[in-house]
């Protein structure tokens, strides 16, 4: 008899395809049904098995953030959460699939680094709408399934976590799949799964053998919706309107993924078995533990990583030898230790990020630099002269990202500070303006040339908002270093910052980013962008109740980072789902 389709307890029912043909079509068919819209259907608080899912009840009761009274959901100051917005259905990035196959299974190989793309949504690439489905991304999952689950098997007794040929293989396989699935599947196996799975494996055992029915469990956990989707339905709650909070393993879920990058760990899956996520005061203190543990640094890195555009970096074309894929390597390393310290281990304030007078550098940094300090490979904190370096804006990560290869780029520098500070991006130029840069004029500084290229019609329309900002950092050269002059040439960085809430002349990039740093528009902008990157969607008129909320967490808490980290977790957006009629899709 031939081995079972991996289908037959991953989606209930096997195919009359050829055996090599089944397991993809199925899953690809599988996985359509759940992502055609992007959303999934919450009615009756059934998971993908058809059984109810385990956790606390909707509108558990809480003197926090969100609580449930007489059935309605209730924000800050009273404000009733009548309605939440259509969760998206969230499949893991590359990024997330890595760092869950290292938790789930040890390995550290990054193989999702070979699948399709996502494509980026307002700048992250962990939008739910940019995660596209298509027959070779469910190739690439069937294929990394299988070649992990060669790997996970070849340690068997690791893997199990029981020595089968002591306690025998049934044994070993029974505590296996009950302790395996449920932290694959981030919940407790139901009962009609825990017999499917289980009547799966003899077969198995049955046709190949027990070694081989153990790789396919795993290969097959690793290519189900359940593993590769987090999904969410909530929990049926009487008298609500429009909104259904979610079960405490789907709460589990959303905190280990927004603070971790990664599955939940066992404390927190425990806690959500035990119905220990119930109030907003015990997500707080779960979103605390995490975010200050090793795996809440990956979060932090990854979103400014994203938000600074840092992978751009090995691929720059610079003229100067000194600028290679290893320097491109360590300077986005030093902006992910510089934000991850000031955000976790420092006072986490936005002021620090765009002002701190310090970095994090090791000794070849240093030394493309110009600079000295660090002995040996280690990062290690390094003061800079105040005079010239101003936080996260002034490394020359950013500032060589935001260059040509020949010279700076004052629009694209201009052009960062007004979208990833501002949040106010400007229309793109006319299809018939003249983009090219100017040959190089050896008696005039660049900001003279781009001056002279943009001060007339159509361009000065936008280059008056765009050129100011971007001319304030005239003393970071193409590779984001600082120089005394163009050339020989001296460096005008003065100009009027127009059309924020924040306006006024400033001298130099210094007093540039002090007016930032007192700008509400760029607090706002800060909450947004977490927003965007934590629920992986935009805004939408369902949340005033939440993003007034972060918006005065951030406020109260002085501009503090890790605060609005935290605060992102007690929002109804984060707590709460869209209700719906049964068979209706959001």
């Amino acid at each position: 008899m031939a081995a079972p389709s991996t289908s037959d307890f991953a989606f209930g029912k096997p195919l009359s395809l050829p055996r090599h043909r089944r397991h993809g079509a199925w899953i690809l068919a599988a996985l359509l049904a759940l992502g055609c819209t992007g959303f999934i259907d919450g009615a009756g608080g059934a998971d993908a098995s058809g059984t109810a899912p385990l956790g606390n009840a909707a509108g558990a009761s809480s003197s926090g953030a969100v609580s449930g009274i007489g059935g309605v959901a209730v924000g800050p100051d009273g404000c009733e959460v009548t309605s939440a917005p259509a969760a998206p259905l969230r499949r893991l990035t590359r990024w997330e699939y890595d760092n869950t196959v290292a938790d789930l299974l040890g390995d550290e190989s990054h193989p999702a680094q070979r699948f399709v793309a996502e494509a980026d949504q307002f700048g992250f690439d962990n939008n739910a709408a940019g995660a596209v489905l298509s027959p070779v991304v469910v190739e690439q999952f069937e294929e990394a399934a299988g070649v992990l689950a060669k790997q996970a098997t070849a340690q068997m007794p690791k893997l199990l976590g029981c020595d089968s040929s002591a306690q025998g293989e049934d044994v070993c396989a029974n505590q296996f799949i009950d302790a395996f699935f449920r932290r694959a599947y981030r919940r407790a196996l139901s009962p009609p799964e825990r017999s499917r799975i289980h009547d799966f494996y003899r077969q198995a055992k049955l046709d190949s053998g027990f070694e081989q029915a153990i790789s396919v469990l795993v290969s097959a956990a690793l290519q189900s919706p359940k593993f590769l989707y987090r999904l969410e339905f909530g929990m049926p709650a009487p008298g609500t309107t429009g909104a259904v909070r979610l079960s405490s393993w789907e709460l589990a879920s959303r905190l280990s993924y927004l603070l971790t990058g990664s599955m939940p760990d066992d404390e927190l899956l425990g806690a959500a078995e035990q119905n220990l996520l119930a109030t907003s005061e015990q997500v707080l203190a779960q979103a605390a533990r995490l975010l200050t543990s090793d795996r809440g640094a990956r979060v932090v890195k990854n979103f400014y990583r994203q938000w600074a555009g840092l992978n751009d970096l090995t691929d720059l074309q610079r003229k100067d030898a000194s600028y290679s894929a290893a320097t491109a390597q360590l300077l986005a390393q030093e902006t992910e230790t510089f934000v991850d310290q000031v955000i976790r281990a420092g006072d986490g304030t936005l002021s620090t990020l765009l002002t701190a007078p310090y970095s994090y550098m090791n000794r070849d940094l240093a030394t493309f630099y110009g600079m000295q300090g660090p002995t040996d490979e280690r990062f290690v904190k390094v003061a800079l002269d105040p005079q010239r370096y101003s936080g996260l804006m002034t490394q020359a990560g950013l500032m060589a990202r935001l260059a040509h290869p020949g010279q700076p780029s004052p629009v694209l520098r201009g052009k960062f500070i007004r979208e990833k500070l501002l949040c106010a991006p400007l229309p793109p130029p006319p299809n018939n303006v003249d983009a090219t840069l100017p040959p190089l004029d050896p008696q005039a500084t660049a900001r003279q040339q781009l001056t002279q290229k943009t001060g007339g019609s159509p361009c000065n329309t936008c280059h008056t908002l765009l050129n100011p900002p971007g001319f304030a950092f005239e003393h970071f050269d193409e590779l984001g270093r600082f120089r005394a002059n163009d050339h020989g040439l001296a460096l005008d960085a003065s100009g009027d910052l127009t059309g924020t809430d924040a306006d006024g002349p400033f001298a130099d990039h210094l007093d540039l980013l002090k007016l930032l740093t007192q700008s509400e528009q760029v607090r706002a902008c800060v909450v947004v962008n977490w927003f965007r990157y934590a629920y992986g969607r935009d805004q939408a008129e369902a949340d005033a109740c939440s993003t007034q909320q972060l918006s005065r967490a951030f406020e109260s808490s002085g501009g503090n980072v890790k605060q609005l980290l935290l605060a992102l977790t007690q929002t109804p957006a984060f707590m709460y789902r869209t209700a719906t009629a049964p068979g209706v899709q959001p």
